[in-house]
């Protein structure tokens, strides 16, 4: 056999050996053991603190949402914001703002109402309170009629002497005498039905007039 044959035989023997080497690695995963180091992935530390950052804000975000807070102003000690717990109530928030002062007005206060977030407190002057009262359109002063002992005839009656009458003013006095233009009285109830003219209205009016 000549040395060239001798030489193949040789090379092609330590390639089978090299591709049986291999196969056998492969097929008992000898190579696993630098791939599982390969799966191992390291945290950046910025990562990290990113996330604690977001856990901070969002514990802060969540304690922020759950403080309540009232504003009183007016005849008040120490007016201003004020934060509040749940349960507290006018009482408490005042006596937290130092009290009402001497020239406050306590007539429409609540002291047990209960306080919510965001509600706004305005204590009122004791002047203040007399000329801003809130006084129903339909409960004005009544007006003293002509001193007469006869009753106003709502449907002859001239616009002046029905302007005699409580609570009758220049256009209640015109409405009226529309209304009967239109519609006879038949019974004084009747002059509820003219504009402006209510129950309470009719109640100061009704021993002061006749058909």
């Amino acid at each position: 056999m000549s040395d060239d044959k001798k030489d193949k035989i040789i090379y092609g023997l330590i390639i089978a050996v090299f591709i049986l080497i291999a196969n056998f690695a492969y097929s008992n995963n000898i190579g696993g053991i630098f791939d599982k180091s390969e799966k191992i992935t390291l945290v950046d530390e910025g990562d990290l603190s990113d996330k604690d950052n977001n856990i901070d804000s969002n514990t802060e975000e969540s304690t922020n949402d759950s403080i309540k807070k009232v504003y009183i102003s007016g005849e008040i000690n120490k007016p201003g914001v004020y934060q509040i717990k749940d349960g507290d109530r006018l009482e408490d928030l005042i006596n937290e703002a130092g009290g009402l002062t001497d020239k406050a007005s306590d007539k429409t206060l609540n002291l047990a109402q209960r306080l919510d977030d965001q509600m706004k407190f305005y204590i009122p002057n004791i002047d203040e309170e007399n000329s801003l009262e809130n006084i129903d359109p339909n409960q004005s002063a009544s007006q003293s009629p002509s001193k007469t002992t006869e009753l106003i005839n709502i449907n002859t009656a001239s616009k002046e002497e029905l302007m005699t009458l409580p609570n009758i003013g220049d256009k209640r006095a015109d409405a009226i005498i529309e209304y009967r233009n239109a519609n006879k009285f038949e019974k004084i109830e009747d002059i509820k039905n003219v504009t402006g003219i209510g129950d309470k209205f009719y109640e100061a009016l009704k021993d002061l007039i006749t058909i």
